[in-house]
Order: structure tokens, then C-alpha cells, then sequence
């Protein structure tokens, strides 16, 4: 188990092409003389869920996200969100294809009550993300930050509307959470953006929501 801590925010609707935030992050980066390392990758995270939405009841937050060849399942437990700083066990699994097992986690994760087989029996796809992930892994003094801006959609189905991705969120990997504020202070000196306290998840169950109860 881990305990994620970030800060999320979303990117100002007069981006239109997020290269020039790229070129501003690894400029900043460079004239600050931080030492960082860059990646990109394509992300397809699946979300699960049932119909009465007893994962989200609990608080929990499970998907799968596919990372070219490799998948890696993740249950994100309750946590503490305020201003923009979202603080939360999770624990992952790497798995071998696109299916759900929840024996994979600690069994003492889940509430007493809980039918764990009976529950990933009811388990399906609620809701999906598809996004680019831009990356600087950043090493200052005693300090490890993953640096990620993410740009694409979130979707129930390919037929229904989506809610755009654009965003940065400032990870901890080690040392000191004050860390992430004393990055996010250089990154508003140069990029338009606000803090958030809602995930891609819960942005995702909100459209799920308004899936399921749009009149027909």
C-alpha cells in the first residue's frame, strides 16, 4: 500500500494546444537548473463499478489502466481532499490482461459485510479515460515529484458526450509533501491554471450519472 498524495489542476479553456505548456514546464525547469527527466505516454484507464454503485459507497475507487502492453489494477480507498490537495491509500497489482481480480488486494482493505467474490462478479465498465501524459520526473535536494500533464476525454461509451481532460497533477514520489506547493507557486508564475478537488473518477461517475439519467 501506498498513500498518493498530489495536487491537481485544471488547465485554463484557452489552451488550445498544450505544446506551448510543455516548452514553458521544461524551460522553467531548465532556467532553474532543476534536474528532471521527460516521458510520454498513452494512458486507457478502465473504471468498475455495479449497478447500485457499492464501490463508490465505500468510498473506493477501482480501475485498470493500460499502459501499451502492461496493465496494472488499482483500488483507491477513502481519503482527504481540500484545495486542490488530494491525499489517499491505494494499492496496485500488475495483472496480465484487461480483467478484474480482487483477491489481487490485501483482504483486510474491504468492510467486514462485504461479499468480495459476489462483488467482482457484478463488477462492469462504468466509465473509461483515454488521455496523453506528459511527464517530468523532478529531483530537487531530497525531494522526488512526477510532474504529469494530462490532455484527452473521459467517456461511458464512444456514442455518448465526454468531459475533456486538461490538466497537471504534481505527485509525490518521495520526501516532502511542501515540495509539491513550493512547484506549484513556479508553475502558476507561468501557466494559467486553478486547484481542483475533483479526480478524473469523480468526474467520470458524474457523467455515468447523467448516462443514466437522461430520459429516454
Amino acid at each position: 500500500m501506498t498513500t498518493e498524495i498530489e495536487l491537481k489542476y485544471q488547465l485554463s479553456s484557452k489552451y488550445k494546444d498544450n505544446s506551448e505548456i510543455v516548452t514553458a514546464i521544461t524551460d522553467m525547469l531548465n532556467t532553474k537548473n532543476i534536474t528532471f527527466e521527460t516521458n510520454q505516454n498513452q494512458l486507457i484507464n478502465d473504471y468498475y463499478d455495479n449497478d447500485t454503485l457499492d464501490l463508490r459507497k465505500m468510498d473506493f475507487g477501482l480501475r485498470i489502466r493500460t499502459k501499451g502492453s502492461k496493465h496494472e489494477q488499482t483500488i483507491k480507498t477513502a481519503g482527504i481532499v481540500k484545495d486542490g490537495l488530494h491525499q489517499r491509500p491505494e494499492y496496485n497489482v500488475d495483472i496480465e490482461s484487461r480483467i478484474v481480480n480482487l483477491a489481487l488486494f490485501p483482504s483486510h482493505i474491504w468492510p467486514e459485510n462485504v461479499d468480495v467474490l459476489a462483488l467482482q462478479q457484478s463488477l462492469q465498465v462504468l466509465f473509461s479515460t483515454n488521455f496523453s501524459r506528459h511527464t517530468w520526473l523532478i529531483s530537487q535536494d531530497e525531494n522526488i515529484i512526477e510532474l504529469a500533464l494530462d490532455s484527452g476525454d473521459i467517456l461511458t461509451t464512444p456514442e455518448q458526450p465526454s468531459f475533456v481532460i486538461n490538466e497537471i497533477e504534481i505527485e509525490l514520489v518521495k520526501g516532502d509533501k511542501e515540495a509539491l506547493f513550493t512547484l506549484a507557486k513556479q508553475l502558476l508564475n507561468i501557466v494559467s491554471m486553478q486547484p481542483s478537488d475533483i479526480s478524473k473518477a469523480a468526474r467520470g461517475y458524474a457523467l455515468y450519472y447523467d448516462k443514466i439519467n437522461k430520459p429516454k
